[in-house]
C-alpha cells in the first residue's frame, strides 16, 4: 500500500452485534506507518454486563477472562489519541467494527473517527473479486487454514494478509487508503460512520434499502421506521435533525 499516514487494521470482539446495546470484549489493533514501522495492541475489555453463552462460543472469552479487566473508559483517552489522524481498516469493518468503536467512544466523550479518516474494509474489496468468509477468503489467497479464528489478533492479522495479497493478485486495485475507500463507497460524501446515508448535492439521502439514492425529506414514512429500528445512533440523529 501507498500510505501519506498511519492506518490502523483493528478487530473487535463482543458481547452481541447491537451497536448501542452491546459492548466491546477485545480490541486487537494493528498500525501501520508510511515508513513500515508497526504498533500492535491487544486488550481485554471488562463489559461491564454478562457475556452472553452464545458470544462466548464464537470467540471464546468469558466473564471469567474479563472480570478483573479494565472497563472501555479507562482505555478510552491513550486509544483515542493513538487512533487519531489514521484511517481505520478491517474486514466488514464499515458495518461493524468502526460503528461499534464509536459508540463505545462517544459514551466517554469522544466524537470519532474524525471526518478526513478513509475506511477501508477488506471485505468489501473482497467482495469486489470473490464473495466469501475470512476463513475461507484466507485459505483462498494463502493455501492455510487459519489458525484461531475468532480470536480478535489472529483475525487482524489474517485480514492484514488478505489485503497485501488483494492487491498483489489484483493489479488494477488502488494502492492508497483514499482511493481504495472511494472504490467500495462511492464519490459522495457518506454521512454517517455505516455509510446508510449520503450526502448529494447537499442533500441528505439514503443509501440502502427500497429508497436507495432518494431524498430523506421526501421519504418520512421510511424515515420513521429508520428511527424505530436498530441502527446507529449517529445516522438516526442526522434523520432525527432533518425530520424537525
Amino acid at each position: 500500500m501507498q500510505l501519506e499516514r498511519p492506518i490502523i487494521f483493528f478487530d473487535l470482539e463482543t458481547t452481541g452485534t447491537h451497536t448501542e446495546n452491546d459492548r466491546i470484549v477485545q480490541i486487537a489493533a494493528i498500525k501501520r506507518f508510511p515508513d513500515g514501522e508497526i504498533e500492535e495492541k491487544n486488550l481485554l475489555v471488562n463489559p461491564q454486563c454478562p457475556i452472553p453463552e452464545s458470544a462466548s462460543e464464537i470467540h471464546g472469552i468469558t466473564d471469567e477472562m474479563v472480570k478483573d479487566k479494565h472497563v472501555f473508559r479507562k482505555y478510552a483517552k491513550s486509544m483515542f489519541n493513538w487512533f487519531a489522524g489514521c484511517d481505520l481498516a478491517g474486514y466488514n469493518s464499515n458495518q461493524f467494527d468502526i460503528p461499534m468503536l464509536a459508540a463505545e467512544f462517544r459514551r466517554c466523550g469522544y466524537v470519532f473517527p474524525d471526518g478526513d479518516t478513509h475506511f477501508v474494509d477488506i471485505l468489501m474489496i473482497e467482495r469486489l473479486v470473490n464473495s466469501h468468509r475470512l476463513e475461507a477468503t484466507y485459505k483462498r489467497y494463502t493455501g492455510e487454514d487459519l489458525e484461531g479464528a475468532h480470536d480478535a489478533l489472529a483475525d487482524i492479522r489474517a485480514t492484514i494478509t488478505i489485503l497485501y495479497n488483494q492487491l498483489k493478485r489484483h493489479s488494477d486495485l488502488p494502492l492508497t487508503p483514499k482511493e481504495l475507500d472511494t472504490l467500495t463507497t462511492g464519490d459522495e460524501p457518506r454521512a454517517d460512520i455505516s455509510g446508510k446515508l449520503r450526502w448529494v448535492e447537499g442533500k441528505l439521502v439514503w443509501n440502502f434499502g427500497k429508497h436507495r439514492g432518494q431524498p430523506v425529506v421526501e421519504t418520512f414514512d421510511y424515515a420513521e421506521w429508520f428511527l424505530r429500528s436498530d441502527f446507529p445512533a449517529d445516522a438516526k440523529t442526522l434523520v432525527q435533525e432533518l425530520m424537525k
